[in-house]
């Protein structure tokens, strides 16, 4: 049985709202970041299933995008213990009080943060949906994020100004039927397992982006499918063969409640599954395991991360969009957000 003990709150959100250096793995999954990928097929297997059941959440934090903030699941955080000001994986060594001392509205609790790492897609093909198109095509993006500017915004939160230190990793596909009956966050951390043990490539310096076809449902808590309004979340998993996995879950993000606003650079497909997908692994470089950077002050802003401190909104028409801003990413035009920074006390596109 999976380990219970979590301490879980609910946290209102705005509408659309480590230093541990691990060193990096090769796997089957591993291969040059520019080449053309074609992604490999993993079949996850009952034990997948029985792995994901005995693992551990240590952290799950999501976000609910433009829609309603009334119904408390709109934005889950579980931890696995109360904030106590240190790290279950140990003080960054003669960095913790550098980074502490910088002025701002994130604070730094003394978790891990990543420095550097690869990217791995996930995607579960369906029928009708069985290239990376169906999503349009998140990869361009992800290979352009760790040569761009926009990225050093996360130097001052994980203690490096190395360029280009994430990239994108080989890809994985699932065969998937797409069912009326919701996924849950159980199937997709079997999911996750079955890719990982494939390639081996685990710890801090890997990342899973798990993305979902359209028409497919995802539900954090078995049960009160109804109330989990989100568009995306990020977590992080022990488990007990393969150990420590950080990934995110990317539902089809082209739809009312998540999509970004029409008329930006490459459409709404596009720019909507990059706009979430930006949010969530920017949280998860800067706040893996829920105890490393993220806000503390009263209000509205509480518990948030550097992605939640950003989102901002538009009415057009009668509907609620997205309102990224236009930024330019190693030289590509991206309709994305920004991201919180603590040395401008702003949202920014830069350091």
């Amino acid at each position: 049985m999976r380990k219970t003990g979590l301490f879980r709150r609910a946290i209102n959100i705005p509408m659309l709202a480590a230093c541990i250096i691990f060193p990096a793995a090769t796997g089957v999954l591993a291969q040059n970041a520019d080449a053309p990928r074609k992604p490999v097929v993993v079949t996850p297997s009952d034990a997948d299933a029985a792995a994901a059941r005995d693992s551990e959440t240590v952290f799950l934090k999501a976000y609910s995008g433009t829609k309603s903030r009334s119904v408390p699941e709109s934005k889950l955080t579980i931890r696995r213990a109360p904030i106590n000001g240190a790290s279950k994986h140990g003080d960054r060594e003669g960095q913790g009080d550098e980074l502490v001392r910088i002025p701002g509205h994130l604070s730094f609790f003394g978790g891990p943060v990543v420095q550097m790492a690869e990217s791995h897609n996930i995607y579960l093909f369906s029928t009708g949906c069985m290239t990376p198109a169906c999503w349009g095509d998140p990869e361009p993006f992800l290979r352009d994020f760790g040569r761009s500017e926009f990225v050093h915004v996360t130097d001052q939160y994980v203690g490096t100004t190395a360029n280009n230190r994430y990239t994108l990793g080989a890809s994985a596909a699932i065969p998937f039927t797409v069912s009326k009956t919701a996924l849950t966050d159980d199937d997709v951390r079997g999911i996750v397992h079955a890719v990982a043990s494939a390639s081996g490539e685990t710890g801090y310096n890997h990342i899973y982006h798990v993305f979902i076809p359209p028409g497919q449902d995802e539900c954090i808590v078995p049960g009160v499918c109804a109330s989990n309004v989100f568009c995306a979340y990020h977590s992080s998993v022990d488990f007990q063969d393969i150990g420590h996995v950080l990934y995110s879950v990317e539902p089809f993000a082209d739809v009312p409640g998540c999509q970004v606003k029409p008329g930006t650079p490459n459409g709404q497909l596009i720019d909507s599954t990059n706009d979430v997908l930006s949010h969530e692994l920017t949280e998860t470089i800067t706040d893996p395991d829920g105890d490393a950077w993220f806000d503390i002050t009263s209000g509205g802003m509480l518990g948030e991360e550097i992605g939640d401190e950003c989102v901002f909104v538009v009415i057009v028409g009668n509907a609620l969009f997205g309102d990224p801003a236009i930024i330019n990413v190693n030289g590509r035009t991206y309709a994305i957000q920004p991201e919180y920074n603590n040395r401008a006390r702003a949202c920014t596109a830069d350091r």
